[in-house]
């Protein structure tokens, strides 16, 4: 009997904080090292390595590191790449790790320009015979053309173990609450796999159809706020080992806990500033925060202005009996203040997507603009198609400066893959 371990969604490098960039770090160590000692033939990650496609220097040095544990325990690395792995334009960091062969990408395909489709190839593990291939994410749903003209057949044919890896969601297996978010129908994914190792679903799923094993194991840590708040509402974080020989046997989740996440929500009734400050630190008295991650989610309505309450001072006491880290989240606190676009959710990339999706309407709508400028207006900059531009936009622009980095140099590698968002033929990138 063979066992291979499936890891996702790492999003190393992803916290501006420090202390949650290296528990994050810390999580993808202790699951090499549970692989290790568990003896496993291969490992499997699915997309969002890093976080952004070029991270700083110091998360890089480490994961070369931890990746090398493997390595030099003989256990080989299959790798696809993610929507925050992708870039357009430039090298990307992933690149440069597959180039020191610290991990093998099967992603390899033919294009074939006669009947327009896209051919897989299969890699062969060399110890267990499984037959592994898969399709890398791209930023804004550019991998979905591949699905498209993907030549599912001569996949569904081949005999043997055989493992898809993908960095997308599957609509017909997302919880509902989820259905939304970019994924893709069921019938665009090849049948007849042993095992789907999907990745880009910030939450376990695990799904049997027929006799195929579809899993997302969801992210050993999380990199986002929302991430850290699921946690403390029970999500389990860490990832699967897979027993199998020519069928699978076992799926064990491995769970991996770096730091206990507290969640506590405090909803204002149209409070006054004072009335809402005394029930904060009411609540915050409270709390058991030593050596936990806390979070603060204050929401409702508010009589006044925010900024007549010191929500720092708050997060500070928190951090002085004690916790790890405090925020203190007020975005759903509303006031009398008008606000022109109203979004209706908590995770951070869909907000972004449905102010750039007002926002374009708005625009488009705005009684005042002539029939002249109307017609000037690129169409790839509206609707769908701007929205798409905008967000990839905005993640470019979320790239820091690398360590040694001149401004001069920062700004044209910016400029550079600002560039080629507007352009065309890169979708089948390898």
């Amino acid at each position: 009997m063979y066992k291979f371990a499936h890891i996702t969604d790492c999003h190393l490098g992803s916290w501006r904080n420090p202390k949650l960039r290296d528990l994050n770090l810390q999580a993808f160590e202790r699951a090499i090292l549970i692989s290790i000692k568990e003896q496993v033939d291969f490992i499997l990650i699915t997309g969002d390595f890093f976080d952004v496609n070029i991270p700083q220097l110091a998360p890089v040095k480490k994961a070369v590191e931890i990746l090398k544990r493997a390595r030099d325990s003989g256990i080989p690395i299959y790798m696809i790449y993610g929507s925050h792995d992708f870039n357009t334009a430039n090298i990307s960091m992933i690149d440069i790790l597959h180039s020191a062969e610290l991990f093998i990408k099967p992603t390899e395909f033919q294009f074939n320009s006669d009947s327009d489709s896209v051919m897989l190839k299969f890699f062969v593990d060399k110890k267990t015979g499984a037959k592994i291939t898969g399709i890398s994410g791209r930023k804004v749903g550019l991998d979905k053309e591949i699905y498209e003209k993907l030549d599912k057949k001569k996949l569904e044919t081949e005999d043997g173990f055989k493992i898809f890896l993908l960095h997308k969601g599957i609509q017909e297996i997302l919880p509902l609450n989820m259905q939304f978010r970019d994924s893709l129908p069921i019938s665009l994914i090849p049948k007849g796999f042993d095992y789907y190792g999907g990745g880009h679903i910030h939450k376990r799923v695990e799904k049997k159809i027929d006799n195929s094993v579809i899993i997302y194991p969801g992210p050993l840590f999380g990199s986002t706020f929302q991430d850290l708040e699921e946690t403390a509402k029970g999500e389990k974080r860490g990832f699967y080992i897979i027993s199998f020989d020519k069928q699978i046997f076992e799926c064990k989740f491995i769970e991996i806990k770096v730091a206990e996440v507290l969640y506590k929500e405090i909803f204002s009734q149209k409070w006054s500033s004072e009335k809402l400050k005394d029930e904060i630190t009411k609540n915050i008295s409270e709390l058991e925060v030593k050596n936990k991650i806390v979070l603060i989610k204050v929401k409702g309505k508010l009589f006044g202005k925010r900024s007549n309450i010191d929500f720092g001072k708050f997060s500070l006491d928190i951090s002085k009996r004690g916790a790890i880290l405090s925020f203190i989240n007020i975005n759903n606190l509303s006031t009398d203040e008008a606000r022109s676009i109203v979004v209706q959710s908590n995770n951070k990339f869909d907000i972004e997507r449905e102010i750039f999706h007002e926002s374009i309407k708005n625009f488009q709508t705005e009684s005042t603009l002539s029939i002249k400028v109307k017609n000037q207006i690129n169409s790839k900059l509206t609707g769908k198609p701007g929205e798409n531009i905008s967000i990839s936009l905005l993640d470019i622009l979320r790239n820091e400066k690398l360590e040694n980095e001149n401004t001069s140099t920062y700004d044209d590698r910016i400029i550079s893959c600002a560039k080629s968002v507007f352009e065309e033929g890169y979708f089948y990138d390898n």
